[in-house]
């Protein structure tokens, strides 16, 4: 007996406000890497406290084992400023899109936290879903393991690609551009 596949529900959300018409785009959870994430923070905070208490506590004579230290201790704070961000999108973050007469304004968004870019519409062109190939020296590419960088929505902007949608698939992606042609004025 076979089963019959529902058609999978979208994870994005539409509406229209005052200010113009919003999709959000909420991050994608990943549960393994969230715990994996906590449990390495759990070790990082271990590690981040010993170094301080050796570096400040006037325990350490050596001066070369004192600069080693210092700069592994700034090392480990970059990566666990890091981590605890990456768990904070994936546990909060979301993309919010925002059509409005004039502008494409994308944000990523971290309950209240997070820079918007706005995008002059006259200057925007050749909106489309564009799946790109992974390149680990790519910096939004890299981030798209953690579920942050990149998106399958592209646009050019002058001489540059912009893209957004990290979190969904072609299908929605899709979606998505169709129902912002059908409200914005696109090249």
């Amino acid at each position: 007996m076979m089963a019959r596949v529902a058609p999978p529900g979208l994870r994005s959300s539409f509406s229209d406000v005052s200010t113009g018409f919003v999709v959000t785009i909420p991050s994608k959870k990943n549960i393994f890497l969230m715990l994996f994430l906590g449990a390495w923070l759990v070790g990082w905070c271990a590690g981040f406290f010993g170094a301080g208490s050796q570096l400040f506590g006037g325990q350490m004579k050596d001066a070369g084992g004192t600069a080693f230290l210092a700069a592994w201790l700034v090392a480990w704070t970059v990566g666990g400023g890091f981590a605890i961000f990456i768990w904070f999108w994936m546990a909060f973050g979301k993309e919010v899109i925002t059509l409005k007469s004039d502008v494409l304004c994308i944000k990523k968004d971290i309950k209240g936290f997070g820079k918007e870019h706005e995008y002059d519409l006259s200057h925007l062109k050749n909106l489309r879903v564009m799946s790109g190939e992974f390149n680990p020296f790519d910096f939004n590419s890299a981030m798209r393991f953690w579920g942050y960088g990149g998106g399958l929505i592209a646009f050019d902007y002058g001489a540059k690609t912009f893209r957004f949608g990290t979190s969904i698939d072609e299908a929605e992606a899709d979606m998505i551009i169709s129902k912002l042609k059908e409200r914005g004025n696109f090249k």
